[in-house]
């Protein structure tokens, strides 16, 4: 009978139990590290967790083979009979414990990018709303300018206006010859500078050029529907798109359009209900770059529609159109119109226009925005 001695196999059980503490221990030591340096990542929390119940597994799996051979080189076999049972159901907690902080971090891996891509959202809106804010006060800095040089004018010409008529008169008085009248013609000089100066004043106008530029609508248009998606599905209302397949280029400002049009499409939702469907299209025509949005919701009134963009009596409900007086201003500044048809129990059809040109903007409308 030939006996192989099991003292090889023993040897490398013993040796791989202690490398596989001191491997697990090196991996937690590695995650401890990780977690000082980024508290926050989902990633190295999880690897503390998942290699913290490792080296715990570890420890007690190794730990058991040990203490089996130990006892069994010094004949206490039985010893380890009796602490087999409490070794497996350590062996049986680690595991438990390795499966639940994975299957646990699976799921928060998920909620964390979702939390990462809601951040970069309000980030992205924080940048938006800090560069309108900038153009907003560029808007009023321009026109604080304008209403001063405006006052100013009408200030100085009526003095201007009072010298000049007065010196006219005293120089019908005056003989040709006589010294009075070379100081007359003079005063009458600067009077005239005065009233050149005063034209200028007058010719002031707040400068469209420096907040308004080169646009194509349906970029404007698609970040507008998806900023309203979510809520429009929470309430089981469908946006539907349809854009124009060539660019629609018009002259303006794209904050201002994004939230116009963002307006339109919040009251369309706010006023639709369950399965209701909203339509957004946009197409060049004849008038110019137009935005359309249709809904089939309960409509408008005719008593509503005569006074919903007036902002003195226009009364803010929040199915028919909060905002609208805000929203016709914007568009009334880019030199477009915006239209609004409904029929009460068939939907509510929203039409916006702006012209295409590409040129500065002349004529602009005063005042200030209220958004």
């Amino acid at each position: 009978m030939i006996t192989i001695s099991m003292l090889p196999v023993w040897l490398f059980d013993f040796g791989g139990a202690i490398a596989l503490i001191i491997l697990s221990g090196l991996c937690l030591n590695h995650a401890l590290a990780l977690v000082r340096t980024d508290r926050e990542s989902p990633l190295a929390i999880f690897l503390l967790w998942f290699f913290g119940a490792l080296f715990a597994l570890a420890l007690s799996r190794s730990s058991g083979h040990i203490l089996n051979h130990l006892l069994t080189f010094s004949g206490r076999k039985n010893l380890w009979l009796f602490l087999a049972p409490y070794s497996g159901s350590i062996n049986t907690m680690a595991f438990i414990v390795i499966a639940s902080v994975t299957l646990f971090f699976n799921r928060i891996e998920t909620i964390m990018e979702r939390m990462a891509r809601d951040r970069e959202k309000i980030e992205k809106n924080s940048q938006d709303l800090f560069r309108l804010n900038k153009e907003i006060e560029a808007v009023i800095a321009e026109r604080t300018r304008a209403s001063m040089a405006l006052r100013i004018a009408h200030e100085v010409r009526n003095p201007v206006t009072i010298i000049g008529g007065m010196v006219r008169r005293l120089l019908n008085t005056y003989p040709a010859e006589e010294e009075g009248r070379l100081k007359l013609i003079h005063i009458l000089d600067q009077a005239r500078k005065l009233e050149n100066l005063v034209g200028k004043f007058e010719s002031v106008r707040p400068e469209a050029k420096k907040i308004f530029a080169p646009l194509d609508l349906n970029p404007l248009v698609v970040e507008a529907v998806e900023s309203l998606q979510e809520e429009a599905l929470a309430r089981d209302i469908s946006l539907v798109s349809t854009l124009s397949q060539t660019p629609l280029f018009f002259h303006g400002n794209s904050s201002l359009i994004k939230i116009a049009i963002t307006h339109l499409l919040r009251n369309a939702v706010h006023a639709c209900g369950v399965k209701n469907r909203i339509l957004i299209a946009t197409e060049m025509t004849s008038a110019g770059c137009q935005v359309k949005i249709t809904d089939n919701g309960p409509g408008i009134s005719k008593e509503m529609l005569e006074v919903i963009f007036d902002p003195y009596l226009h009364i803010n409900r929040q199915s028919t159109g909060l905002g609208l007086p805000y929203v016709k201003q914007i568009i009334n500044e880019h030199m477009g119109t915006v239209t609004i048809t409904s029929e009460q129990g068939t939907g509510t059809t929203v039409l916006i226009v702006l012209p295409t040109h590409l040129g500065e903007l002349t004529g602009v409308a005063g005042g200030n925005y209220a958004i």
